[in-house]
């Protein structure tokens, strides 16, 4: 192909294997062919061409994953539209302000949606185009444009982009600051795809079950049939294990993505997957208990009468990229590979996340929080010295939308080659056989007297004796915060207890042992809106605050 529009991939599938389906949605059945897909696509692509949403138009995209999801997506990369993609998880006022910031020229959306547009006023100053599923609030519905795409003169679609010219607009989820737009290229999509089937082994022909909506669009392009599980794709925790787990074994899944809230529902089930070849984990770490209970529902079981009971089992493996929206995928680390890695990080190692990626670059430089205009290697830090990650390749991003100070600290010009180079904004080091140990976020680090302490460092000392805790700060004091399953009701003596528990664990390791306020949680710490699984300490900071102060 030479040109890296994504939708080449569609168009490609479509015609190798015309009829092997690209996407099925569990919940009705219903489903698309590559070659309907393919179809579907081109003539949506020419109705919005026609409707004046063509090369370039900003359009906000509000349609849960479906067959029109797939089928819009890749009828606005076929049009050379810029997708602006925003988690409706995090609220309408929040929206609103994504929204105002991305100034889209068109909205297409569900009713839903497009009553939230009217009542909230969201970006009226720049819409000029709306769609919808029906005429409910727009100017047109997905069918009205498609049925005069299909039936209007051939027009030619817009698929001679260029790597440098944007392809879609991705918001961050804002759960460790404010939601910022990433600005991505058409050659940065298209440097993933090629990334994810290298690195995983992607082949043609595969189903993914795919739980997480952005990385759903891979799957066609990887030649995957994608199946849409039933759940509600803005909260994640809340799938339904048995329901997701029978999709799975009817659709005969090879790959499944979620974040760890979905891997954790499932990893409960005393069942056996035995057509998954892997399960990728993103978004957050997942924690080593549930990584461990989930490779055992996709181990390859031993052929009976192998007569050798001590052989070791030939495990498939849960996968656990490290990156973020703004470079992804970065690191990359195998569940055998981790769990070996275990003793380390319950001591106090931080969490390895293993190798960067084909192609990609880490660096590690010392902690600042201003920005760092230019990259110097001599002040990279060597092997074993916490620092910031920064990362090179051909998945990184180069800037925000329209946030210019954002852009400022998280970027870094490196004079030596010309290159963009992206701070992740969190911390750790390499360690002797290179590998990367993830040891925190940077802006949740906690200064103290006696040093700096950093959260997947710390936590995990205490993790595997009394579940989920969190390190936040409080007037410059590190406080441990601890999810005690227990309800307010609970006698005090109860919480006492895990207390001591907490205080005797702090003492007998030197990174813990000036950690003197625990405080006991009731109920799940708050959490990330797209992935359900990053802690917002920030907020629980807050609460801790309160709580010291009683």
């Amino acid at each position: 192909m030479s040109s890296v529009n994504v939708a080449l991939y569609l168009s490609l599938f479509a015609q190798r294997e015309p009829d092997r389906a690209a996407v099925i949605v569990a919940r009705t059945g219903h489903s698309l062919s590559f070659r309907e897909l393919n179809d579907a696509s081109d003539a949506l692509a020419r109705g919005l061409i026609a409707a004046g949403i063509t090369r370039g138009t900003h359009v906000a995209v509000m349609v849960p994953p479906s067959l029109e999801f797939f089928t819009l997506v890749f009828a606005l990369f076929k049009a050379a539209a810029v997708p602006v993609m925003i988690d409706p998880g995090m609220g309408a006022k929040n929206l609103g302000v994504c929204l105002e910031e991305s100034q889209p020229q068109a909205f297409i959306g569900i009713a839903k949606a497009h009553l939230a547009r009217q009542l909230f006023g969201w970006a009226k100053s720049s819409i000029t185009v709306n769609v919808g599923r029906t005429r409910f609030f727009c100017d047109h519905s997905l069918r009205s444009v498609q049925l005069a795409g299909s039936t209007a003169e051939s027009s030619t679609l817009h698929l001679d982009v260029d790597a440098d010219d944007t392809a879609a607009i991705l918001f961050t989820s804002g759960s460790t600051g404010i939601a910022k737009g990433v600005v991505y290229t058409h050659g940065i999509f298209a440097a993933q795809v090629e990334l994810l089937k290298t690195l995983y082994g992607i082949e043609p022909g595969e189903v993914d079950l795919c739980t997480f909506p952005l990385f759903a669009l891979f799957g066609p392009a990887l030649g995957m049939t994608c199946v849409v599980p039933t759940m509600n794709f803005s909260r994640p925790a809340t799938i339904n294990p048995q329901l997701t787990i029978d999709t799975i074994n009817k659709y005969q899944a090879t790959n499944l993505f979620g974040s760890p809230a979905v891997i954790r529902a499932l990893s409960y089930r005393n069942v056996h997957l035995p057509t998954l070849r892997r399960a990728i984990s993103a978004g957050a770490p997942a924690t080593l208990d549930v990584i461990e209970r989930f490779t055992k529902l996709i181990h390859e079981p031993r052929p009976s009468g192998s007569g050798d009971s001590d052989a070791p089992l030939r495990s498939r493996l849960v996968f656990t990229p490290y990156g973020a929206t703004e470079a992804l995928p970065v690191a990359n680390i195998a569940s055998d590979e981790l769990l070996a890695t275990r003793h380390l990080t319950e001591t106090g190692h931080g969490l390895c996340i293993g190798r960067p990626v084909p192609g990609v670059t880490v660096h590690i430089i010392p902690i600042d929080d201003g920005p760092v205009p230019v990259f110097e290697s001599s002040k990279c830090l060597p092997p074993g010295e916490i620092g910031e990650f920064v990362v090179r390749g051909p998945i990184v991003t180069k800037s925000y939308w329209k946030r210019d100070n954002a852009t400022n600290l998280a970027k870094m010009h490196d004079p030596a080659t010309g290159e963009i180079l992206h701070r992740m904004g969190d911390v750790g080091y390499y360690d002797e056989q290179g590998r990367l140990w993830f040891c925190g976020r940077k802006s949740q680090r906690v200064v103290t007297e006696h040093g700096t302490l950093f959260t997947d460092q710390v936590e995990p000392i205490f993790n595997s004796h009394l579940g989920r805790t969190a390190l936040v700060c409080v007037r410059g004091r590190p406080v441990l915060c601890c999810e005690t399953g227990l309800e307010r009701s609970n006698p005090p003596c109860l919480w006492l207890e895990h207390e001591v528990m907490l205080r005797n664990l702090a003492r007998k390791n030197t990174l813990t042992q000036h950690i003197h306020d625990f405080l006991g949680y009731c109920g799940s710490f708050p959490v990330d809106p797209r992935h359900n699984s990053k802690i917002n300490r920030e907020k629980l900071a807050l609460w801790a605050a309160k709580q010291l102060s009683t």
